[in-house]
């Protein structure tokens, strides 16, 4: 019979991540820009920048229009008669683009316009990709 231990092990080896390529679109070239994670089962993102390395945000689809979504970051509640975790502070909002096949981010304080590939990376190791790579989606 197995451990309660074993039990746990096994589910957490189960589950998958995938990671999707962020990246911005400088006529010629993209420019990955970070990675945006998603765990098999959820509809939350992780977005991860690169050029802010301590911060995460969060693309959460909308309720009515599944095309749509916003862009968040959160910040631990630390009252504790709350019943939510965290305080969500809205920070953006992205827009399916299917002809492309990337979701455009557009964040309130960015001008440039970030977009996330709408296919997982076929590698979760970031050694097996070049830094300007086009996307297969996109190219």
């Amino acid at each position: 019979m197995k451990t309660l231990k074993e039990t746990l092990e096994e589910q957490t080896k189960s589950v998958a991540y995938y990671r999707f390529q962020l990246f911005i679109d400088e006529g010629t070239t993209k420019k990955t820009i970070g990675m945006a994670y998603l765990r098999e089962g959820q509809s939350i993102y992780t977005l991860r920048l690169w050029t802010f390395l301590e911060d995460k945000f969060f693309l959460l689809p909308s309720k009515e229009d599944a095309s749509k979504y916003l862009l968040m970051t959160r910040e631990p509640n630390r009252s504790e008669s709350s019943k939510n975790k965290y305080f969500w502070n809205i920070v953006g909002n992205a827009q399916v683009q299917s002809a492309k096949n990337v979701i455009e981010l557009d964040f309130d304080l960015f001008e440039k316009k970030i977009f996330m590939n709408i296919f997982p990376e076929e590698s979760s190791s970031p050694y097996e990709r070049t830094i300007n790579q086009v996307p297969r989606a996109v190219a």
